[in-house]
Protein backbone atom coordinates (compact mmCIF):
# COMPACT_ATOMS: atom_id res chain seq x y z
CA UNK A 1 0.00 0.00 0.00
CA UNK A 2 1.63 3.41 -1.23
CA UNK A 3 2.28 6.01 1.48
CA UNK A 4 1.54 9.28 0.12
CA UNK A 5 4.31 11.69 1.17
CA UNK A 6 1.63 14.44 2.86
CA UNK A 7 1.88 15.23 6.98
CA UNK A 8 -1.83 15.95 7.98
CA UNK A 9 -2.01 19.55 9.38
CA UNK A 10 -1.57 20.66 13.32
CA UNK A 11 -4.61 20.75 15.26
CA UNK A 12 -5.60 24.27 16.23
CA UNK A 13 -3.62 25.64 19.49
CA UNK A 14 -7.17 25.64 21.22
CA UNK A 15 -10.36 23.83 21.15
CA UNK A 16 -13.76 24.76 19.52
CA UNK A 17 -17.08 23.98 20.79
CA UNK A 18 -18.76 21.70 19.63
CA UNK A 19 -21.63 22.34 17.06
CA UNK A 20 -24.42 22.38 19.92
CA UNK A 21 -23.07 25.18 21.87
CA UNK A 22 -22.64 23.13 25.20
CA UNK A 23 -20.00 24.22 26.89
CA UNK A 24 -17.71 21.00 26.32
CA UNK A 25 -15.39 21.09 23.37
CA UNK A 26 -13.63 18.55 21.49
CA UNK A 27 -9.73 18.90 22.13
CA UNK A 28 -7.05 16.99 19.81
CA UNK A 29 -4.29 17.63 21.63
CA UNK A 30 -0.52 16.73 19.92
CA UNK A 31 1.79 15.16 21.71
CA UNK A 32 4.52 12.15 21.69
CA UNK A 33 3.91 9.06 20.92
CA UNK A 34 5.52 7.71 24.34
CA UNK A 35 3.60 10.56 26.29
CA UNK A 36 0.26 9.42 24.87
CA UNK A 37 0.91 5.60 25.44
CA UNK A 38 1.80 6.03 29.03
CA UNK A 39 -1.53 8.47 29.24
CA UNK A 40 -3.73 5.85 27.84
CA UNK A 41 -2.23 2.79 29.97
CA UNK A 42 -3.01 4.88 33.10
CA UNK A 43 -6.42 5.42 31.86
CA UNK A 44 -7.02 1.96 31.08
CA UNK A 45 -5.52 0.92 34.84
CA UNK A 46 -7.68 3.64 36.04
CA UNK A 47 -11.04 2.13 34.13
CA UNK A 48 -11.19 6.10 33.32
CA UNK A 49 -10.58 8.17 29.92
CA UNK A 50 -7.20 11.02 29.59
CA UNK A 51 -10.42 13.56 29.91
CA UNK A 52 -11.23 12.18 33.07
CA UNK A 53 -7.40 12.23 34.08
CA UNK A 54 -6.67 15.67 32.84
CA UNK A 55 -10.33 16.89 34.64
CA UNK A 56 -9.36 15.17 38.31
CA UNK A 57 -6.10 17.71 37.56
CA UNK A 58 -7.63 20.17 36.88
CA UNK A 59 -9.96 20.70 39.19
CA UNK A 60 -7.83 19.99 42.52
CA UNK A 61 -4.71 20.85 41.04
CA UNK A 62 -4.12 25.25 42.06
CA UNK A 63 -3.11 26.94 39.10
CA UNK A 64 0.23 28.04 40.00
CA UNK A 65 1.67 24.38 40.47
CA UNK A 66 0.42 23.64 37.15
CA UNK A 67 2.07 26.82 35.38
CA UNK A 68 5.28 25.70 37.42
CA UNK A 69 4.83 22.24 35.23
CA UNK A 70 6.90 21.59 32.68
CA UNK A 71 4.53 21.27 28.92
CA UNK A 72 6.25 17.55 27.89
CA UNK A 73 5.38 19.19 24.51
CA UNK A 74 4.34 17.83 21.09
CA UNK A 75 6.06 15.12 19.25
CA UNK A 76 9.21 15.27 17.42
CA UNK A 77 9.29 16.16 13.68
CA UNK A 78 10.35 12.18 12.88
CA UNK A 79 8.11 10.99 15.41
CA UNK A 80 4.51 10.57 13.35
CA UNK A 81 1.62 7.91 12.59
CA UNK A 82 0.28 6.34 10.00
CA UNK A 83 -3.31 6.58 9.11
CA UNK A 84 -5.20 5.04 6.79
CA UNK A 85 -8.22 6.47 4.85
CA UNK A 86 -11.40 4.25 5.63
CA UNK A 87 -13.99 5.98 2.99
CA UNK A 88 -14.53 8.66 0.38
CA UNK A 89 -12.68 8.42 -2.76
CA UNK A 90 -8.97 8.16 -1.07
CA UNK A 91 -10.10 5.05 0.86
CA UNK A 92 -7.26 3.05 1.73
CA UNK A 93 -4.32 6.05 1.35
CA UNK A 94 -2.09 6.46 4.27
CA UNK A 95 -1.26 9.69 5.51
CA UNK A 96 0.84 10.79 8.64
CA UNK A 97 -0.23 12.23 10.87
CA UNK A 98 1.54 14.10 14.82
CA UNK A 99 0.17 11.72 17.52
CA UNK A 100 -2.58 13.19 19.51
CA UNK A 101 -4.89 12.98 22.31
CA UNK A 102 -8.85 13.34 22.12
CA UNK A 103 -10.64 14.36 24.67
CA UNK A 104 -13.83 16.24 25.60
CA UNK A 105 -13.50 18.87 28.20
CA UNK A 106 -15.13 22.51 28.81
CA UNK A 107 -14.07 25.04 26.43
CA UNK A 108 -10.96 27.33 26.97
CA UNK A 109 -7.84 25.05 27.84
CA UNK A 110 -4.79 25.67 25.91
CA UNK A 111 -3.19 22.28 24.56
CA UNK A 112 0.26 23.12 26.78
CA UNK A 113 -2.13 23.04 30.23
CA UNK A 114 -3.99 19.65 29.31
CA UNK A 115 -0.33 17.75 28.28
CA UNK A 116 0.69 19.40 31.39
CA UNK A 117 -2.21 17.90 33.76
CA UNK A 118 -1.55 14.88 32.17
CA UNK A 119 2.05 15.14 32.86
CA UNK A 120 0.77 15.66 36.66
CA UNK A 121 -1.70 12.81 36.69
CA UNK A 122 1.48 10.48 35.12
CA UNK A 123 3.66 11.75 37.84
CA UNK A 124 0.99 11.30 41.15
CA UNK A 125 0.78 8.05 39.55
CA UNK A 126 4.18 6.99 39.39
CA UNK A 127 4.68 8.69 43.18
CA UNK A 128 2.06 6.12 44.25
CA UNK A 129 3.61 3.23 43.10
CA UNK A 130 6.87 4.52 44.70
CA UNK A 131 4.91 5.18 48.13
CA UNK A 132 3.76 1.82 47.74
CA UNK A 133 7.26 0.14 47.40
CA UNK A 134 8.34 2.63 50.01
CA UNK A 135 5.45 1.28 52.58
CA UNK A 136 5.90 -2.18 51.41
CA UNK A 137 9.89 -1.89 52.72
CA UNK A 138 8.63 0.26 55.56
CA UNK A 139 6.05 -2.92 56.98
CA UNK A 140 9.25 -5.21 56.43
CA UNK A 141 11.17 -3.13 58.36
CA UNK A 142 9.08 -2.80 61.17
CA UNK A 143 8.83 -6.65 61.65
CA UNK A 144 12.04 -6.91 61.31
CA UNK A 145 12.64 -4.20 64.32
CA UNK A 146 9.75 -6.11 66.52
CA UNK A 147 10.99 -9.34 66.41
CA UNK A 148 14.35 -8.05 67.14
CA UNK A 149 12.78 -6.71 69.99
CA UNK A 150 11.31 -9.84 70.66
CA UNK A 151 14.64 -11.71 70.75
CA UNK A 152 16.45 -9.11 73.16
CA UNK A 153 13.39 -9.52 75.82
CA UNK A 154 13.86 -13.12 75.37
CA UNK A 155 17.96 -12.48 75.44
CA UNK A 156 17.64 -10.00 78.72
CA UNK A 157 14.78 -13.03 80.24
CA UNK A 158 17.57 -15.17 79.88
CA UNK A 159 20.16 -12.73 81.37
CA UNK A 160 18.37 -11.89 83.87
CA UNK A 161 18.08 -15.41 85.17
CA UNK A 162 21.87 -16.23 84.78
CA UNK A 163 22.75 -12.79 86.82
CA UNK A 164 20.23 -13.44 89.03
CA UNK A 165 21.91 -17.32 89.57
CA UNK A 166 25.34 -15.77 90.08
CA UNK A 167 24.80 -12.93 91.97
CA UNK A 168 26.41 -11.92 95.70
CA UNK A 169 24.77 -13.22 98.26
CA UNK A 170 22.65 -9.87 100.35
CA UNK A 171 24.54 -9.94 103.80
CA UNK A 172 22.37 -8.73 106.00
CA UNK A 173 24.34 -7.03 108.31
CA UNK A 174 26.36 -5.45 105.16
CA UNK A 175 30.50 -5.91 104.86
CA UNK A 176 31.85 -6.44 108.41
CA UNK A 177 35.24 -8.07 107.40
CA UNK A 178 38.13 -8.28 104.73
CA UNK A 179 36.95 -12.05 104.69
CA UNK A 180 33.49 -10.97 103.45
CA UNK A 181 34.40 -7.52 100.93
CA UNK A 182 36.74 -9.92 99.41
CA UNK A 183 33.64 -12.25 98.76
CA UNK A 184 31.59 -9.74 97.75
CA UNK A 185 34.28 -8.56 95.29
CA UNK A 186 34.48 -12.49 94.14
CA UNK A 187 37.96 -12.73 95.57
CA UNK A 188 39.19 -15.88 97.02
CA UNK A 189 39.51 -15.82 100.88
CA UNK A 190 43.07 -15.45 101.37
CA UNK A 191 43.37 -13.27 98.50
CA UNK A 192 45.80 -10.32 98.60
CA UNK A 193 45.07 -7.81 95.67
CA UNK A 194 46.22 -4.75 95.10
CA UNK A 195 43.98 -1.64 94.97
CA UNK A 196 44.76 -1.29 90.63
CA UNK A 197 43.01 -4.88 90.79
CA UNK A 198 40.42 -4.73 93.37
CA UNK A 199 38.67 -0.78 91.45
CA UNK A 200 39.02 -2.94 88.62
CA UNK A 201 36.97 -5.67 90.08
CA UNK A 202 34.70 -3.11 91.39
CA UNK A 203 33.70 -0.97 88.04
CA UNK A 204 32.83 -4.40 86.55
CA UNK A 205 30.67 -5.38 89.18
CA UNK A 206 29.26 -2.06 89.36
CA UNK A 207 28.05 -2.32 85.75
CA UNK A 208 25.74 -5.36 86.39
CA UNK A 209 24.65 -3.74 89.63
CA UNK A 210 24.43 -0.11 89.59
CA UNK A 211 20.94 1.21 89.82
CA UNK A 212 20.94 2.75 86.76
CA UNK A 213 21.79 -0.19 84.80
CA UNK A 214 19.41 -3.10 83.40
CA UNK A 215 19.74 -5.13 85.91
CA UNK A 216 20.64 -2.27 88.69
CA UNK A 217 20.15 -3.72 92.17
CA UNK A 218 20.76 -1.29 95.24
CA UNK A 219 21.61 -3.77 97.70
CA UNK A 220 24.25 -5.19 95.85
CA UNK A 221 25.71 -1.73 94.94
CA UNK A 222 25.77 -1.15 98.35
CA UNK A 223 27.58 -3.87 99.14
CA UNK A 224 30.31 -2.88 96.23
CA UNK A 225 30.95 -0.16 97.96
CA UNK A 226 31.51 -0.98 101.46
CA UNK A 227 33.74 -4.03 99.58
CA UNK A 228 35.67 -1.48 98.29
CA UNK A 229 36.23 0.60 101.25
CA UNK A 230 37.04 -1.91 103.29
CA UNK A 231 39.78 -3.29 100.85
CA UNK A 232 41.49 -0.08 99.72
CA UNK A 233 41.43 1.96 103.53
Amino acid sequence: MAIADTTLPDPDSRSKTNSSGAAGAAYVVPCASAFRDAVMALAERRQASPSDLARAVLLLVPRDTLARTVDPGGPAPDDREHIALQSGASRGRVLKRKPRLQMRLPAGYAHADLRRALALALSMAKGEAELAVVTQADRKAEAAVERARDELADENTTLRGLIADLAIPVLTKGVQTRGEALFVLGFPPAAVPDNTSIRRRWRRMAMIYHPDSAFGDHDRMSLLNQALDKLTR
